[in-house]
């Protein structure tokens, strides 16, 4: 497998995983969230990317 193949493949699995992460987040009640020390609006901004723009998955 190449370099290039590699890196994108561990991009792939990230990004399913910060999907993964934002989904169980945002399926979390207020409550829930309060006790972790996370407000709602956080979850949007949970995950930046290099360029620093905004990471919202579907």
């Amino acid at each position: 497998m190449t370099v290039a193949a590699t890196a994108a493949l561990a991009s792939i699995r990230r990004r399913r995983e910060d999907r993964r992460a934002w989904r169980q987040l945002a399926a979390m009640s207020e409550r829930e969230l309060q006790d972790i020390g996370v407000c709602r609006a956080d979850i949007v901004h949970h995950r930046r990317d290099e360029k620093g723009s905004r990471y919202w998955p579907p």
